[in-house]
């Protein structure tokens, strides 16, 4: 191994270990949410897949194994888990839930013409796009009681 991929070796294995103490702080977090409803972007899916579409140019090597860990570690991230409570985040961040009063939301259409659902910050920043889980029973009941919240009205239980 020449120092290129020592260097590279170390820096997929310390990413490894981040991403997996990262991980286990989430799923213990959404474990402690009774109600949960999982929420999505296709996009989070094109980064893994083209993150394992690099390991396949230089698996020969072990950073390129390393590598294909940290991208497999990375899928859990891809999710936002909603709760009653809030959003629900690492517990090392804010002890695991962003309260809802932080956030609302709004079902709008991307350029492509398809329902996305915008999760906004209450400091006015722009939503996140959401489309994957959107209309789901559970995630759709969820948001109908943040809407009562923060007086809306959920175009979807009209």
């Amino acid at each position: 191994m020449n120092i290129f991929q020592i260097i590279l070796t170390v820096i997929a294995a310390l990413c490894d270990v981040f991403l997996l103490i990262f991980d286990i702080c989430l799923l213990i977090s959404w474990l402690r949410a009774k109600e949960k409803a999982f929420i999505t972007n296709w996009t989070g899916f094109i980064y893994v897949l083209l993150g394992f579409s690099i390991f396949m140019t230089s698996h020969s090597h072990l950073y390129g194994w390393l590598f294909l860990v940290m991208v497999l570690l990375m899928i859990p991230s891809q999710f936002t888990c909603i709760s009653p409570e809030g959003v629900r985040l690492p517990i090392f961040i804010k002890g695991g839930i962003d309260p809802v009063e932080n956030y609302s939301y709004e079902y709008t259409k991307n350029g492509f013409g398809h329902e996305v659902l915008l999760l906004c910050n209450k400091n006015g920043k722009s939503g996140l796009p959401y489309s994957i889980g959107i209309k789901k029973p559970k995630a759709v009941k969820m948001l109908a009681d943040w809407y009562g919240k923060h007086n809306y009205e959920n175009p979807l239980t009209k």
